[in-house]
C-alpha cells in the first residue's frame, strides 16, 4: 500500500523529496518532462531537471512494482504497472535513435547529440540508453535489433581499444578527467550508478563473452591505494559491484531474481550464507585456471549439471551448492543462443 501511494502520487507539499516529484505528468503523459526553471525540491535538486533519465527510472521501478502486485495477487495494479514499465519508450527519440528529453508540450528538447542532450542526472543518454533491464528486447528492438546494439556496445566500451589494453582504456578512455565529470560523454563511466548494469547487456544480445571483456577490464580501477575506489561509493554500491562482479554473479534486473554469469577472477570463492534464506548454507564458485589471457567462459555447472543460460533466479541459486565454470583463451558458443538471454519483466 505505501509503495502504491508512492507510485500513483506526487509527495506532500511540505515533503517534495520524499516521492515522485513529476509523477502527474508521468501518468497523464507518460513521461516526466524536462524544466529546468522548476524550483528545487530534493537536497538541490529536482525531477523536473533530469526528465529523461527520470521517465526512465519510473519506468523501472513500475516494472518491479508489477512484480511484486502479481506477488501478492493484485493483479489489476500488477496489469497496470507493467504498462507503465513500458513508458520508456515515451522518451525514445527515433530521428537520432537515443533517449531524449522532452518538454511540457511533448517535443524533444535539447542538442541532438546523444553525448550533449539535457535532462539525463549525471550522465548522457548514451550513458542512460541501457537503463531498461526490464525490457531489454523491447529497448534493442527500437535500436535496431541485436547487431546494432552490439555495434553501439562496442563503441560505448571502446571495445577494440579494451581487448588491446583493458586498463588504459579503463583510465583514459572511459574516465575523463574529474571522477564527477558526469557530462559530455559518449563512453562508459564506471563511476557512476547508472552505467553498472551496462556490462550486463552484451549478456542478452548474444556476444556475452564481452561482458567478462568489460566487466574485468572495470574491475582493474579498484586497488588497494588510496585512490582504489571508483568514483564515490554511495553506501557500498561501488564496493558491492567490485565484490559480485568478482565473483561472477551480478544482479542485473534490479528488484528482480535475475543474476547475470560472468568469469570470475578468482579460481575458486567460498561463499557462507545466511541459512533462513539459503537452505544450504554455502555456495562454492570455481573457475580454475582464470586469468587475464584464460577468461573466457566455455561452459557451466550448477551441482554438476550444465548450465547454458546466461543468467541463474534465486531460487536457483538457492538450491545449488556449486557453481563451476571451465574457461579458455577464447570465446566459445556458451550463452549465445536467443534462449539463453535473461527474461523480460512482465
Amino acid at each position: 500500500r505505501a509503495l502504491r501511494k508512492n507510485a500513483d502520487g506526487v509527495p506532500p507539499a511540505g515533503y517534495p523529496g520524499v516521492g515522485r516529484e513529476a509523477d502527474a505528468e508521468y501518468i497523464a503523459h507518460g513521461f516526466a518532462p524536462y524544466d529546468k526553471s522548476h524550483p528545487l525540491a530534493k537536497m538541490g535538486d529536482s525531477d523536473y531537471h533530469h526528465g529523461a533519465s527520470v521517465t526512465l527510472e519510473y519506468a523501472l521501478a513500475d516494472a518491479v512494482l508489477a512484480q511484486m502486485a502479481r506477488g501478492l495477487g493484485h493483479t489489476e495494479d500488477a496489469a497496470r504497472y507493467a504498462a507503465r514499465a513500458q513508458n520508456y519508450r515515451t522518451v525514445f527519440d527515433p530521428s537520432i535513435g537515443f533517449f531524449r528529453a522532452r518538454d511540457a508540450s511533448g517535443a524533444f528538447t535539447g542538442s541532438a547529440d546523444p553525448a550533449r542532450g539535457i535532462g539525463f542526472h549525471e550522465g548522457t543518454a548514451w550513458q542512460y540508453q541501457w537503463l531498461v533491464p526490464q525490457d531489454l528486447p523491447g529497448m534493442i528492438g527500437l535500436i535496431g535489433g541485436d547487431r546494432a546494439a552490439n555495434d553501439r556496445l562496442d563503441s560505448f566500451f571502446a571495445y577494440d581499444r579494451l581487448l588491446a589494453d583493458p586498463g588504459k582504456t579503463a583510465r583514459e578512455v572511459w574516465v575523463h578527467g574529474d571522477a564527477y565529470n558526469y557530462y559530455n560523454a559518449d563512453k562508459y563511466n564506471p563511476m557512476n550508478e547508472p552505467d553498472l548494469i551496462a556490462p550486463y547487456t552484451y549478456l542478452a544480445t548474444g556476444q556475452p563473452w564481452k561482458t567478462t571483456d568489460v566487466v574485468h577490464a572495470a574491475l582493474t580501477l579498484f586497488t588497494d591505494g588510496p585512490t582504489g575506489m571508483t568514483g564515490n561509493d554511495d553506501l557500498g554500491t561501488m564496493s558491492a559491484w567490485n565484490v559480485l562482479s568478482s565473483i561472477g554473479l551480478f544482479p542485473i534486473q534490479p528488484g528482480y531474481d535475475t543474476w547475470g554469469l560472468s568469469t570470475p577472477v578468482f579460481d575458486r570463492v567460498d561463499l557462507t550464507l545466511n541459512r533462513r534464506f539459503w537452505p544450504g548454507g554455502r555456495l562454492t564458485v570455481t573457475a580454475p585456471g582464470t586469468s587475464a589471457s584464460d577468461r573466457y567462459v566455455q561452459g557451466v555447472r550448477a551441482d554438476g549439471t550444465p548450465h547454458t543460460r546466461t543468467y541463474l533466479t534465486t531460487d536457483a541459486l538457492r538450491s545449488t551448492r556449486s557453481l563451476a565454470f571451465t574457461v579458455g583463451p577464447r570465446p566459445s558458443e556458451w550463452g549465445t543462443s536467443p534462449q539463453a538471454a535473461p527474461p523480460v519483466l512482465r
